[in-house]
């Protein structure tokens, strides 16, 4: 339903009508407007179903459609930004929908409205078939939906299905969760909340005795996994700290083999993949036994990324080939040992399942933080405003082509990664030191949050990366520097890249030309020759005069210059050491992204 542009005046109106009635500010009031004209009803009728004021727990309002069988759930934003639904999906995943259709009741502060909502849902309880959660805004419904950081949170609400099985005793219930826009057409709905049905066979079970949650063990078809992974897509690996990597790894190699000897030439038997695989690893909110099948609500896939892929990739490979026609039952008849965790995937428990099960590959701190909702905000800024694709999790652009990246917003074909990231934004900072300890970086939350500040979500992601493209260039403006250092630095300037690459994001950022720059260099990751000379220069001509005034000024500098001890210009106190200078000689002053 379209809002037209004469209805800012109908929601002045309708506010100035009816604040005094039902309070609350003007923005509440679009709530009521949408409703009204949807659903052709009176104000008095439906006012009751709007949330006016605040405890709301991420709704501001709900219509039964009998007729229908559909209960609607709004949010409502009466502006462009689809980001201002961030904190009103995680309230909503985190606390709201348990208030609605939990045991937990809301409490006395909560809006009015709620208990009307609860009430309604316990009366029609037997009418309800589709529930859709509707977040409308006045922007582009399109973006919202590519949007990484409301997509980590959708997850986050569509796990919690499991709350609307219980409460309405496992009856099929279809749940969607749309953005859609007064100013725009919709897109295509997503396709609903689908259950998936594999094979599995040889079960057993182990449930944990102290929170109840159950681990099933059996074996799963290659093929259903693979069908799933049709189905969800990326979606299926989102609780994964890898996506695909690369094909010509020897895991991989090693499975496309053993692909080819069963389907292709026929040389080993199906049963045998199992025996020579390690196995993979899923969650699911709800799983559900019957004749040797298995339902899973919400799948998502811990450890196996790669032999999803890789079997994907074989089939594509091998799609035309005879044998793959006519070897279809020894194709379906391929099993591996399979891992059912039922619980959120999204929880932590479930989070250390994830990095315990992939320990067959070396597992990195930097991995472990790939699904935060940071990365994934920060993966849609670069994508969004620069068309850089973001890395977060190892693996993710590996296997995707030009059309793909296109189809995702992406125009670079290089992307940026999260450990140089985390570097860029420490530089930025002038935390030199921590630069070279980046497991303890990703390892402490404290220093976590403080490099991945959430201010960066805001700044101009040009500046962003600007300073992540120093490190591409970083080898070759060091080894201009040591040719033109004189002798008592020659070799301790090879110790300063953090210290340069530092420098030399302040030079920029306090470079009056600035705009300039951000729009010559800024949009892409290529190593421009023109901006490697400019970098070059700034070096030679700025921050090799620096370091020699700091080290020249301080005679315990010299003297460990002289030990050829050079830890000292990988300290923070030397870096603001070096901005005091800059700031006297230069006018520098400390600047972030």
């Amino acid at each position: 339903m379209a809002i037209s542009k004469r209805d800012n005046q109908e929601l002045r109106d309708i506010f100035y009508q009816y604040k005094e009635k039902y309070e609350g500010c003007k923005e509440d009031y679009f709530a009521l407007l949408y409703l009204t004209k949807k659903f052709k009803s009176e104000v008095e009728e439906i006012a009751h179903q709007v949330a006016f004021g605040g405890f709301d727990y991420g709704l501001d309002a709900y219509y039964m459609d009998r007729a229908g069988r559909n209960l609607y759930l709004y949010q409502f934003k009466w502006s462009e930004d689809y980001n201002l639904f961030k904190d009103s999906l995680e309230r909503l995943a985190n606390e709201g929908l348990a208030r609605i259709f939990g045991r937990t009741l809301p409490d006395g502060d909560a809006n009015p409205f709620l208990h009307c909502l609860r009430g309604d849902l316990y009366e029609h309880k037997e009418l309800i078939d589709r529930i859709y959660i509707r977040f409308i805004f006045k922007g582009d419904a399109a973006k919202a939906e590519k949007s990484e950081g409301l997509q980590f949170l959708r997850e986050a609400l569509e796990d919690k299905k499991f709350l609307i099985d219980q409460y309405f005793e496992n009856r099929r219930i279809d749940l969607r969760v749309e953005f859609l826009s007064t100013s725009t057409l919709p897109p295509p709905p997503p396709p609903p909340l689908d259950t998936h049905t594999v094979s599995f066979t040889g079960g057993t079970s182990i449930k944990m005795p102290d929170d109840g949650k159950t681990l099933y063990v059996g074996f799963m078809c290659l093929n259903d996994l693979s069908r799933i992974h049709e189905g969800l897509g990326q979606r299926f690996f989102s609780r994964n700290i890898r996506a695909g990597l690369s094909p010509d790894r020897p895991p991989n190699k090693k499975i496309r083999a053993a692909l080819e000897d069963i389907v292709i030439k026929g040389q080993m038997s199906p049963e045998a993949f199992a025996f020579h695989h390690n196995g993979v690893a899923l969650a699911a909110e709800q799983v559900e036994f019957k004749d040797g099948e298995a339902v899973l609500f919400v799948p998502r896939l811990l450890n196996g990324a790669q032999t999803v892929t890789t079997f994907a990739q074989f089939l594509k490979d091998r799609q035309e080939h005879p044998a793959l026609k006519s070897n279809q039952d020894a194709l379906r008849s391929i099993r591996v040992l399979a891992k059912i965790v039922v619980d959120n995937p999204a929880s932590d428990f479930v989070t250390n399942v994830t990095i315990s099960n992939n320990q067959q590959n070396p597992v990195d701190p930097w991995n472990l933080r790939a699904n935060d909702r940071i990365q994934c905000e920060l993966q849609e800024k670069l994508r969004t405003e620069v068309r850089i694709g973001y890395a977060r999790q190892e693996g993710t652009f590996t296997n995707l082509s030009e059309d793909e990246l296109e189809e995702l917003g992406i125009e670079e074909t290089k992307a940026i990664e999260i450990k140089p990231l985390a570097q860029t934004f420490l530089a930025a900072q002038g935390e030199i030191d921590r630069m070279a300890h980046l497991p303890k970086v990703f390892e402490e939350q404290t220093v976590y949050d403080q490099t991945f500040k959430r201010a960066y979500l805001n700044t101009d992601a040009r500046k962003i990366v600007l300073g992540y493209k120093i490190h591409l260039m970083i080898g070759s403006i060091m080894r201009r520097l040591a040719e033109v250092s004189p002798n008592y630095l020659t070799y301790g300037i090879r110790s300063a890249r953090n210290l340069v690459w530092a420098l030399l994001i302040q030079a920029l950022l306090n470079d009056p030309k600035l705009p300039e720059i951000l729009d010559d260099f800024g949009t892409n990751l290529a190593r421009q020759v023109d901006f490697n000379e400019r970098l070059k220069t700034i070096a030679t001509n700025r921050i090799l005069q620096i370091v020699k005034d700091v080290v020249n000024g301080n005679e315990d500098y010299r003297r460990k210059l002289d030990e050829e001890k050079y830890t000292f210009l990988r300290q923070k106190e030397f870096f603001r050491r070096c901005m005091n200078v800059a700031e006297d000689k230069y006018g520098w002053h400390k600047k972030y992204f």
